[in-house]
């Protein structure tokens, strides 16, 4: 586990921001989302957003600070991996459960000097949300963020040092092999095995084809999925809690 004064640090500063909605400490997956949101580059955005977007992210505390830096860059974004990371935090935002990023996400609509980023804005703009205060520019500031996280490290080894690592209840379906492992830290033992999609010849991509259960002894087992056959990524599809799984295959 993080130690408590980290995540009190990450709480009764995001409560401050939100405190009218939540009355909960922040997930792990919460803290990490906005840590690399407010320290990291466009690749670390882009990450981040994308997880995000694929685990359905909807605590209000992380998308006002994915909609901060969607405001913050929107504007000078000019290189490819910029576009695409604010592209992912536009889809990241559409799993808000009120309305309040609509104004912003139609900001960008207009003003991105982009289209394919005023595009994604477009797209994920949803007008049948529930109504809620919108969100604007300034009610997060990423500097004091930034600041309270600056001392933190993501480096899986520094963490297993500290014993930093969380239960695997932490690793949410959809994230990546690396995001489960940052979180959870490494496994006892992993096994490999085909599915039936390895001999479906409709299956072009090649995704699925093969599957990858790392295992936990005394928590359970987290099950992956190649992304596809032309990439050696994968993501989680299941999270399996198991007190009595021993670690080995």
């Amino acid at each position: 586990m993080y130690p408590h004064h980290r995540v009190l640090v990450f709480f009764l500063l995001c409560l401050g921001l939100a405190v009218q909605v939540h009355a909960q400490p922040l997930s792990p997956a919460s803290e990490r989302y906005i840590e690399l949101l407010s320290n990291g580059g466009p690749a670390s955005v882009r990450d981040a957003a994308k997880s995000m977007h694929r685990t359905g992210e909807s605590d209000q505390r992380v998308l006002d600070v994915a909609a901060e830096v969607l405001l913050r860059d929107y504007k000078t974004a000019n290189d490819r991996t910029s576009i695409d990371a604010l592209a992912w935090v536009t889809n990241a935002l559409s799993h808000a459960r009120t309305d309040r990023y609509q104004s912003v996400l139609q900001e960008v609509e207009k003003n991105a000097g982009h289209r394919k980023l005023a595009g994604y804005a477009e797209k994920n703009r949803n007008k049948k949300l529930p109504k809620a205060e919108q969100y604007q520019k300034g009610m997060v500031s990423l500097e004091k963020i930034a600041k309270a996280t600056a001392d933190n490290t993501s480096a899986p080894a520094a963490k297993q040092k500290a014993g930093e690592y969380h239960p695997i209840t932490a690793v949410k379906v959809g994230m990546s092999m690396q995001e489960a492992y940052d979180l959870a830290g490494p496994p006892t033992a992993t096994h490999q095995h085909q599915t039936g999609k390895a001999f479906n010849p409709f299956n072009f991509k090649g995704g699925d084809m093969v599957r990858q259960q790392a295992l936990y002894k005394g928590q359970g087992r987290i099950v992956l999925s190649n992304n596809s056959r032309y990439s050696s990524s994968w993501k989680v599809i299941e999270v399996i809690i198991d007190e009595n799984e021993s670690g080995y295959p």
